[in-house]
């Protein structure tokens, strides 16, 4: 047990589904104690955790332990600044789940807390993580593709909350599905792609689902001259219903080729040049999209987690998505709030 790292994860809500498969995988690594005020949600974690885990009514419990290494928020979107700027005050290093904070000045203060303290700071946006969303960039970054012009990413979700989940509040959460989920679209346009250069948006509150939008749209222009087209809609039954639409679905087109990755489907290229030294496709052979196979092991969620606890370790990680990276994408959400509320074309950055 001494050899094991400790490591304290902070809430206990629904991701910690996603995130408890990552830390059981590394039980010969990491040992783990957990946060969660509502005792209701305890037998939940350990069923997920396993019946010895040790479980703190505050967090704040949890960072007073001198042990503990690292913490994993799984907090709400607006106790993410204080929970990260105490855990680094407290010495330890930090995971936080996207959205990494509500706007770019709370991303600001945790980077700066961080700093200060000498820890690290990452955030969990997994879709990088993720070996089918991995594969795309692959495709993109050989250049068998030519020249970007254009890309689509959308979200569909049928998101329905209690009366008192703190999802519904605008304030806690950072706004509404923009800055939730189309989060995850932004990162990856931005991983995929490059920076974002301006952007402008519309979106749709249903004020008896949240009141944050439910339906977004954002239209940006890329460093790179490419355009962008960013959707989500958390009103429609999608992959949950038979023969409904995708969950998530991502779409690139180049002046030589096009690709996409459609959950449920894996990602695929098409090719309209020449013979790729990089994959096995030739257009001479007129084959439509190509599945690329990618031998998926694990969630992105878990290889993240397997990333990070790597770089606690002191092992070669591959960690690419630090707080100051996804910063970035925050801007990129608080500006298309701002272009909706001025109703203009906002450049970035802010």
């Amino acid at each position: 047990m001494t050899n094991k790292l400790k490591i304290g994860i902070l809430g206990g809500g629904g991701i910690l589904n996603a995130h408890a498969p990552g830390f059981v995988r590394l039980k010969d690594k990491c040992e783990i104690v957990i946060a969660e005020s509502d005792s209701g949600k305890h037998a939940r974690i350990r069923k997920l955790l396993g019946d010895e885990v040790n479980i703190y009514g505050d967090y704040k419990e949890v960072l007073a332990l001198p042990d503990v290494c690292a913490v994993d928020i799984l907090l709400p979107h607006h106790l993410h600044e204080q929970a990260t700027i105490a855990a680094a005050k407290a010495g330890k290093h930090v995971l936080v789940e996207k959205v990494m904070a509500r706007n770019v000045e709370e991303c600001d203060r945790m980077i700066e807390a961080c700093r200060e303290a000498g820890v690290t700071l990452t955030v969990c946006h997994d879709r990088r993580y993720d070996s089918d969303w991995q594969a795309l960039k692959h495709i993109v970054d050989s250049g068998d593709l030519g020249e970007i012009l254009f890309w689509k990413l959308e979200h569909n979700q049928n998101v329905v909350t209690p009366p008192d989940s703190w999802i519904r509040s605008k304030e806690k959460l950072g706004g509404g599905a923009i800055m939730s989920c189309l989060t995850h679209q932004i990162d990856a346009l931005r991983w995929y792609g490059g920076e974002v250069r301006s952007v402008t948006s519309m979106s749709k509150v249903e004020p008896g689902r949240m009141e944050g939008e439910s339906i977004g749209a954002v239209i940006a222009k890329m460093e790179s001259g490419a355009l962008a087209l960013l959707s989500i809609n958390w009103y429609t039954q999608s992959h949950s219903a038979p023969d409904g639409l995708w969950y998530e679905f991502n779409h690139v087109t180049g002046t030589k080729g096009e690709a996409y990755y459609m959950s449920g489907k894996g990602t695929f290229v098409k090719l309209h040049g020449d013979k790729s030294e990089y994959f096995e496709y030739d257009m001479r052979a007129k084959e439509g999209f190509k599945k690329v196979e990618t031998h998926k092991q694990m969630s992105g969620h878990q290889s993240c987690i397997d990333e990070w606890v790597k770089q606690l370790l002191g092992e070669q990680a591959k960690v690419v998505t630090d707080g100051t990276e996804s910063r970035k994408t925050v801007e990129v959400a608080e500006a298309a709030y701002r272009s909706e509320q001025q109703g203009k074309v906002v450049s970035l950055p802010l």
